[in-house]
Protein backbone atom coordinates (compact mmCIF):
# COMPACT_ATOMS: atom_id res chain seq x y z
CA UNK A 1 0.00 0.00 0.00
CA UNK A 2 2.80 2.48 1.17
CA UNK A 3 5.12 3.41 -2.18
CA UNK A 4 9.48 2.30 -1.66
CA UNK A 5 11.49 5.18 -0.25
CA UNK A 6 12.78 6.98 -3.04
CA UNK A 7 16.76 6.27 -3.92
CA UNK A 8 18.49 9.39 -3.25
CA UNK A 9 21.73 8.47 -4.29
CA UNK A 10 20.37 6.38 -7.56
CA UNK A 11 20.83 7.60 -11.16
CA UNK A 12 17.63 8.99 -13.05
CA UNK A 13 17.89 9.45 -16.96
CA UNK A 14 20.53 12.15 -16.70
CA UNK A 15 20.71 13.40 -13.18
CA UNK A 16 21.61 11.28 -9.41
CA UNK A 17 18.66 11.32 -7.26
CA UNK A 18 17.59 14.83 -6.37
CA UNK A 19 20.30 16.36 -7.48
CA UNK A 20 17.86 18.17 -10.06
CA UNK A 21 16.01 19.75 -7.24
CA UNK A 22 16.82 22.86 -5.32
CA UNK A 23 18.81 22.07 -2.10
CA UNK A 24 15.46 24.10 -0.25
CA UNK A 25 13.04 21.81 -1.39
CA UNK A 26 15.54 18.39 -0.48
CA UNK A 27 16.52 20.02 2.84
CA UNK A 28 12.24 19.87 3.92
CA UNK A 29 12.51 16.49 2.89
CA UNK A 30 15.18 15.60 5.19
CA UNK A 31 13.70 17.50 8.17
CA UNK A 32 10.22 16.34 7.11
CA UNK A 33 10.08 13.13 5.64
CA UNK A 34 7.90 12.12 2.74
CA UNK A 35 4.32 11.18 3.87
CA UNK A 36 3.27 7.52 2.88
CA UNK A 37 6.42 6.10 2.06
CA UNK A 38 9.76 4.84 4.04
CA UNK A 39 11.34 7.73 3.85
CA UNK A 40 11.37 9.30 7.76
CA UNK A 41 12.11 12.81 9.16
CA UNK A 42 15.16 13.08 10.69
CA UNK A 43 14.50 16.48 12.31
CA UNK A 44 14.74 15.45 15.42
CA UNK A 45 17.97 13.06 14.50
CA UNK A 46 20.23 15.72 12.92
CA UNK A 47 20.69 19.38 13.66
CA UNK A 48 20.22 21.91 11.14
CA UNK A 49 23.79 21.54 10.49
CA UNK A 50 23.54 18.10 9.22
CA UNK A 51 20.43 18.65 7.51
CA UNK A 52 21.64 21.04 5.18
CA UNK A 53 24.88 19.21 4.75
CA UNK A 54 22.54 16.22 3.97
CA UNK A 55 20.93 18.43 1.32
CA UNK A 56 24.16 19.75 -0.37
CA UNK A 57 25.52 16.97 -0.96
CA UNK A 58 22.63 15.10 -2.61
CA UNK A 59 22.12 18.21 -4.67
CA UNK A 60 25.65 17.99 -5.73
CA UNK A 61 25.75 13.63 -6.11
CA UNK A 62 25.82 13.95 -10.08
CA UNK A 63 29.63 15.80 -9.57
CA UNK A 64 32.86 14.51 -9.40
CA UNK A 65 34.50 14.41 -6.43
CA UNK A 66 36.86 17.10 -5.62
CA UNK A 67 40.62 16.20 -5.64
CA UNK A 68 41.31 16.28 -2.61
CA UNK A 69 38.23 14.10 -1.35
CA UNK A 70 39.45 11.36 -4.02
CA UNK A 71 43.21 11.52 -2.68
CA UNK A 72 41.96 11.17 1.19
CA UNK A 73 39.57 8.22 -0.52
CA UNK A 74 42.64 6.18 -2.28
CA UNK A 75 44.56 6.15 0.88
CA UNK A 76 44.97 2.60 2.54
CA UNK A 77 43.01 2.50 5.77
CA UNK A 78 45.14 2.47 9.11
Amino acid sequence: MYTSAPQLWKRHRDHVGVSDDEVGKTYWKVANGIRLTGMPSYEHVLSTTQMWDVALLLKNADQPLPDPVTAILKQPLQ
